[in-house]
């Protein structure tokens, strides 16, 4: 068996051409909550899951079924991954090779990563409410917001993700949202999701119906994030994203 292997209950030409959307969680939540809530705005179905070695030991019962730590869910020309746990840091260079390689393969048009940016590096006037970066290849939809300033970076498997993306020439932009560090920041997650929704899918109009969804939902969402709570890494006062 290999370190990471993605299982699909569909054919990878199915993606050709689509927008691939994924995070990690780390500060809010956020990386986790954004491809969940598009996951469940555009009800898309589940059409596959990844297995690692170590795998994280952990399942949930969701509207769906029971629900893996990698899940992969798609619907009309979108899918995102919904990494629900951050696989073992052994584990995260073979994960971010693998996903990238199936996300070149499977011919998206382009990758979607979102995570979040700590507040403290928030402006008392700031408009946008997230910052933006995007490699090389991307020639997608330019956002409104300034992209991510100078000092700033992103460590974790988020960032691994980017570098193996980039070396694929994959064309890719990161979404940061601006995010409390510890528990979850539903705002900042509603803030990732309207990017995506509206500025990117131009799905605008799914926006009011998740909002329902979430308000619906949130008290579900946080029995799931309670229990899918991991440490994080301690790097001490930095301009990260985690």
């Amino acid at each position: 068996m290999d370190r990471v292997n993605i299982i699909l209950d569909v054919d990878k030409e199915n993606f050709s051409g689509g927008v691939f959307v994924t995070g990690f969680p780390g500060f809010g939540r956020v990386g986790y909550m954004v491809p969940k809530y598009i996951s469940l705005a555009l009800e898309m179905k589940k059409v596959g899951y990844v297995m690692t070695r170590r795998m994280p030991p952990v399942i949930l019962v969701e509207e769906d079924g029971v629900g893996l730590p990698f899940e992969l869910y798609s619907s009309g020309g979108a899918s995102v991954l919904v990494n629900r746990a951050i696989p073992e840091v052994a584990e995260q260079n073979s994960y971010a090779s693998k996903i990238s390689s199936f996300v070149k393969d499977a011919g998206f048009k382009y990758a979607v990563l979102i995570g979040g940016l700590s507040r403290d590096f928030m402006s008392d006037k700031e408009e946008y409410s997230y910052r933006w970066l995007s490699n090389r290849s991307y020639k997608g939809p330019m956002l409104k917001a300034p992209r991510m300033e100078k000092g700033l970076g992103v460590v974790g498997p988020l960032a691994l993700l980017y570098i193996y993306l980039e070396r694929l020439n994959v064309p890719t932009v990161m979404i940061l949202p601006y995010s409390i560090v510890e528990g979850v920041d539903y705002d900042a997650s509603f803030v990732g999701v309207k990017v995506v929704l509206k500025d990117l899918l131009e799905m605008e109009a799914r926006i009011p119906e998740l909002e329902q969804l979430a308000t619906k939902q949130k008290e579900e969402m946080d029995k799931i994030v309670r229990m899918l709570q991991s440490e994080r890494p301690k790097t001490g006062p930095s301009n990260i994203y985690m």
